[in-house]
């Protein structure tokens, strides 16, 4: 009865190792679906079997360039963060410059006030005398 159960259990293992490798390489594609999905099932066995034991090399591949790129990806990033950075720090230094500029032309604009407030309170002879005195006679 043991070598029964074995002869058994051999025939239904190489079965499936058989089912697994035809739907790997695509050999069971059936017009009936129900079929397909069952082949699938008993292949699924073989298949993580195979993906335990045998490392495949186009997935380790596709792996490696994942890995290539995040780390390339990551490189960007840091650079892109840099520059980021360098251009707030160039618009806040700019705007400071701005600020200073609104503040000088406010100051400017109370001087040109005060000047002409200044002049309107003058008189003809004081306006002459103030002219000879800037522009030379």
């Amino acid at each position: 009865m043991n070598r029964r159960w074995l002869i058994t259990i051999g025939v239904i293992v190489l079965a499936l190792i058989v089912i697994g490798v035809l739907h790997e390489n695509g050999m069971l594609n059936f017009e009936w679906s129900g079929l397909t999905m069952i082949f699938a099932a008993l292949a699924g066995p073989y298949a993580l079997l195979k993906s335990w034991l045998i490392k495949d090399k186009r997935t380790e591949e596709l792996m490696q360039k994942q890995q290539a790129r995040q780390s390339t990806e990551k490189q960007h990033r840091v650079a892109y963060d840099a520059e980021i950075k360098a251009r707030e720090n160039r618009i806040q230094e700019l705007n400071k410059q701005i600020q200073h500029s609104e503040k000088k032309v406010q100051d400017i604009e109370k001087k040109k006030q005060s000047v002409e407030k200044e002049v309107n309170g003058m008189n003809l002879k004081e306006l002459q005398n103030e002219g000879i005195d800037l522009f030379g006679a």
